[in-house]
């Protein structure tokens, strides 16, 4: 496996994630904003969040989903409630990035090649633009060029980003097809499921429980 389960640095290191998130430093975080389900899940797990040692806060969304971006709103402003620093400019607390979707509903495969060439350009752009510590993602097909650009960043030690991976509640008895991209490739670090049974099936995912 690349990296142990838990948010550790690698030998060489000065200091590793775990050790700047006890001693207070501030750690960039990436969102990967899904829609329905995912949106609401991701939500839950980022109103858990520390709002003043998680930041800055980068979101990225489909282009074409308008939803996910007024809900990054919503997470913002009780996450900006929480937060002591009031001080701070807006695009220093969080960020919103764009990316084409590689094939939308209804469009043809032979052009989804070309649309899918360009997300993944866009999401090397994207992943390499903000450098976060953390992504953190729930199942949306977005996320999987995000993490796989990510995850070669980090084996070039261009960035040592943290990939942490949470499946969603309704997958009780297997993984989502992103999920099992990331599981089978050992892309995540930290792999969660919220449902028991899925760790006898998937060793290496760690079990959370329900999110509420």
């Amino acid at each position: 496996m690349r990296h142990s389960s838990k948010l550790s640095g690698k030998s060489g290191n000065k200091k590793n994630l775990a050790d700047a998130i006890s001693s207070g430093e501030k750690v960039s975080l990436c969102a990967v904003i899904g829609s329905g389900g995912h949106t609401g899940e991701m939500s839950t797990l980022l109103s858990q969040l520390n709002s003043d040692l998680f930041i800055p806060r980068h979101y990225i969304v489909a282009e074409t989903d308008k939803m996910g971006i007024d809900k990054v709103m919503e997470i913002e402003k009780d996450l900006y409630e929480k937060q002591t620093n009031h001080l701070m400019k807006t695009n220093e607390i969080f960020t919103v990035t764009k990316i084409p979707r590689s094939r939308e509903v209804g469009q043809s495969y032979f052009s989804s090649i070309f649309t899918t060439l360009w997300a993944i350009l866009s999401s090397i752009m994207a992943v390499w633009k903000l450098k976060p510590d953390i992504i953190l993602c729930n199942g949306p097909g977005t996320c999987i060029p995000i993490c796989l650009i990510a995850f070669f960043f980090d084996l070039i030690r261009l960035k040592n980003t943290r990939i942490i991976f949470v499946e969603s509640v309704c997958r009780v008895k297997t993984l989502s097809l992103s999920g099992k991209i990331l599981y089978t490739l050992r892309i995540a670090d930290i792999f969660l499921v919220q449902w028991e049974d899925l760790v006898k099936l998937y060793p290496r995912a760690e079990y959370i429980g329900i999110l509420n």
